[in-house]
């Protein structure tokens, strides 16, 4: 894959060489010799080799401070691209959402705790013939003895503190997220992070291919998902490291000779290899076991499913298959290659040729 490639020449970088060539040519302008007046009588003014000496001098501070700006900017330019090295990769940690958060605050009330105090006073045993505080006496004055006595009850059941709730809002969780993103490329962001033009398109470039190496990560995983593949020959087809089928033929039972013992005693028979459970398929007798009728119909539908199943995995575009049973005598597996002069379809199988019934 071809690398992306941003030119770092931006317009701060323009504009400072077009500054840079006005100065040279002032600077040339000065040196040149004062160009002789072409009339006779006309004399050279005074003040032209002043303006000379002016012109030198300005078209000096101008590349003077033309180069001081070249290395700011090779300077700016350089802590750019190491802000950009510093977190390439890296991504901000992520946080867990914290649920909103309830505090109880009590502070005391002190006007009610002194009134309070005055009211347990009040109800107290006291002597009567004691000085009244002048507080107390603001309180009660003008009240008869039920008002008094209201009044203290209604002061005892004030709250003697304040009770406030302090709610603090839930903050949802954050998932981490890349520190250089194209967030940094707009606005006073890009500002607070990188400094020249030339950094927001080296910025801008490593976004660009790290871009184009995530789809073609993405396209690569995508082909070997899809990438199909045998484990062994005549086995099963695997696409992506999945079983799509297997093969057709192992739905089909392949008998094996065999015995069992039984009370110390051998029998001989007959397993089918291909069973899921071949020593439950184990059959008496000397004879091969043959298949029932119901049986033979049965494989020839499941082997014809997993053809089809087998044109769907690798997008065959063959024409739709049509289930058509063998006829009676015909082994499974036979292939139609022709018919007999009477028009009976004839098939082969291990080059063996048999004739539908």
């Amino acid at each position: 894959m071809a690398d992306i490639n941003l030119s770092p020449l931006t317009a701060e970088q323009a504009a400072l060489n077009r500054r840079r060539k006005m100065a040279e040519a002032m600077q040339q302008q000065a040196i040149s010799p004062i160009e002789m007046p072409n009339v006779a009588g006309v004399k050279i003014s005074p003040y032209q080799g002043l303006a000379k000496l002016l012109q030198g001098y300005l078209a000096g501070k101008s590349l003077e401070r033309a180069d001081t700006e070249q290395k700011q900017q090779e300077s700016d330019y350089l802590s750019d691209l190491g802000f950009l090295m510093r977190n390439a990769g890296k991504t901000t940690p992520a946080t867990a959402a914290i649920p909103e958060q309830v505090e109880t605050i009590r502070t005391p009330n002190v006007a009610n705790q002194n009134l309070q105090e005055v009211a347990l006073r009040q109800t107290t045993m006291r002597d009567p013939n004691a000085a009244i505080n002048p507080f107390e006496k603001q309180i009660f004055q003008g009240m008869d003895f039920d008002q008094v006595s209201e009044k203290l009850k209604n002061i005892a059941a004030l709250p003697a503190e304040n009770i406030e709730e302090r709610i603090t809002p839930a903050v949802p969780a954050m998932a981490a997220s890349p520190l250089l993103s194209p967030d940094l490329l707009s606005g006073n962001n890009a500002n607070n992070y990188i400094k020249r033009s030339a950094g927001k398109m080296a910025l801008a470039q490593y976004l660009m291919q790290q871009q184009a190496q995530q789809q073609a990560a993405a396209q690569r995983a995508q082909e070997a998902e899809q990438a199909v593949s045998t484990v062994a020959p005549g086995a099963a087809l695997v696409r992506g490291g999945k079983v799509i089928f297997t093969n057709p033929k192992e739905v089909l039972p392949k008998w094996e000779k065999s015995s069992i013992f039984e009370k110390g005693q051998e029998i001989t028979g007959w397993v089918n290899t291909n069973a899921p459970d071949i020593p439950g398929s184990f059959v008496r007798g000397a004879t091969k076991p043959e298949m029932t009728e119901p049986q033979r119909l049965e494989a020839q539908l499941k082997q014809f499913a997993t053809e089809v199943e087998a044109d769907k995995a690798l997008d065959v575009g063959r024409p739709v298959r049509k289930f058509q049973p063998l006829p009676k005598g015909v082994p499974l597996n036979s292939k139609l290659i022709g018919k007999t002069p009477d028009g009976k379809d004839v098939y082969e199988l291990n080059g063996k040729k048999y004739v539908g019934e």
